[in-house]
């Protein structure tokens, strides 16, 4: 990847939307509701990532720095080792298969010129 900047820059944004939002969401007993919101947030940063770069391994890229970020849970009383370990690899998978799917089919996330 040439430029880390934009991967950095979306997954520090990603990874404190998570590391937030998503500690929030998970606290409430909806089943389903911190993925029904934080799916479409995590699309929007990767996509943004890819539209910068208009590489796919900057969607892994920013997955990672996303992740990393969101295992500052494991420093909030209460939470379980899983509670973080959990929500941080669903990152990284998300991450993974946006990558693909971006590499497959770029027309999806077409680059601005």
């Amino acid at each position: 990847m040439k430029n880390v900047r934009p991967a950095i820059h979306w997954g520090l944004l990603w990874g404190l939307a998570e590391a937030t939002i998503g500690h929030v969401l998970h606290a409430i007993p909806v089943p389903g509701l911190a993925g029904a919101v934080m799916v479409p947030v995590a699309l929007i940063f990767m996509r943004r990532a890819y539209r910068e770069t208009g590489q796919a391994a900057a969607v892994m890229a920013i997955s990672a720095v996303a992740a990393t970020v969101k295992l500052a849970d494991l420093l909030l009383p209460g939470r379980g080792v899983l509670m973080a370990l959990r929500p941080a690899l669903a990152i990284l998978i998300e991450g993974l298969i946006v990558s693909v799917l971006f590499a497959a089919l770029p027309i999806l996330v077409r680059r601005r010129a």
